[in-house]
């Protein structure tokens, strides 16, 4: 599989070999016999070259989640390994990973300096398993409040919010409502499902888009745009905390729409006394920002 991904990233066997340091019949053993195995082409071989096919994109997809994976179980083994040390492992979606948890890492490096701290992303659906499974002690996410459940503790309750350019006209405004902005205007965001209902059930118009939209699965991304003056989005006010504010108005959204800031928590002993400080940390960081 490894030999396969670094063909597949590098563009050709010569490359791979070297960068693998393999001699170049031995790769191109390794993919015929992956070929034989498989029952159907990898590659075409065209004037000397390997051309990839269109099952070899398929492949690659997956082999790449599994070798991430490899990676992940390669850290937890080298993390049991130095139990004694201890480390506390955090996962968080893109947003919180982005913006709140720079912030709660340094409020906790200042109290537990000798404790290794490992920071990681994922997306929203993923967390709680990843946490179930042992990779993570802690893991924090944005779901509806209508979908808490026990097996999950909240940090905080909050609500969507626009973003917008200061210098737009809604702006000015306490706070802004669906009807006010200009469906051409807004940047969709398409990274989690659950929010994305959320936001059909309050908004009865919200997935009948333009077909000029502008659509984006990360929510940095469309406040990145909305700073770039593409328009006005609407986030978790989470996903606005340790954000740089220059140049964005933040908004309550009308009609209210609840999200939580919810946490699920690991097993493991050793980390205990280092969950409930990162904890602490976040909680002092919530209590000290606010997006608007």
């Amino acid at each position: 599989m490894t030999i396969f991904t670094t063909v597949m990233r590098l563009g050709s066997v010569t490359a791979a070999a070297t960068a693998l340091d393999m001699a170049q019949p031995s790769v191109s053993k390794a993919i015929a016999l992956m070929e034989h195995r498989l029952g159907f082409p990898l590659f075409e071989r065209i004037r000397g070259r390997l051309i990839p096919t269109a099952q070899a994109a398929l492949v690659l997809e997956e082999a790449l989640r599994i070798e991430d994976e490899l990676a992940r179980f390669d850290r937890y083994l080298d993390d049991v390994r130095h139990l004694r040390a201890g480390q506390l492992r955090v996962a968080a979606t893109p947003a919180l990973a982005l913006n709140l948890l720079p912030l709660a890492a340094a409020m906790f490096r200042r109290d537990l300096p000798d404790f290794g701290l490992a920071l990681d992303m994922h997306l929203n659906h993923e967390i709680a398993g990843l946490v179930e499974r042992g990779q993570y002690d802690l893991g924090l996410a944005v779901i509806p409040t209508a979908d808490e459940r026990e097996e999950l503790t909240v940090v905080r309750r909050g609500r969507i919010v626009g973003v917008l350019p200061t210098a737009h006209p809604l702006a000015a405004q306490v706070a802004i409502r669906w009807e006010e902005i200009d469906p051409a205007e807004l940047i969709y965001i398409t990274t989690d499902a659950r929010l994305v209902m959320l936001l059909a059930a309050g908004i009865p118009d919200f997935l009948n888009r333009q077909q000029s939209a502008t659509e984006t699965n990360r929510y940095s991304i469309a406040v990145h745009l909305v700073r770039q003056g593409m328009g006005a989005t609407l986030v978790d006010e989470f996903t606005m905390i340790g954000a740089a504010a220059e140049g964005l108005a933040v908004r309550p959204f009308e009609p209210e729409l609840k999200v939580s800031l919810v946490m699920a928590l690991g097993a493991r002993r050793i980390a205990r006394k280092a969950v409930e400080r990162f904890v602490a940390s976040i909680h002092a960081v919530l209590d000290a920002e606010r997006p608007w």
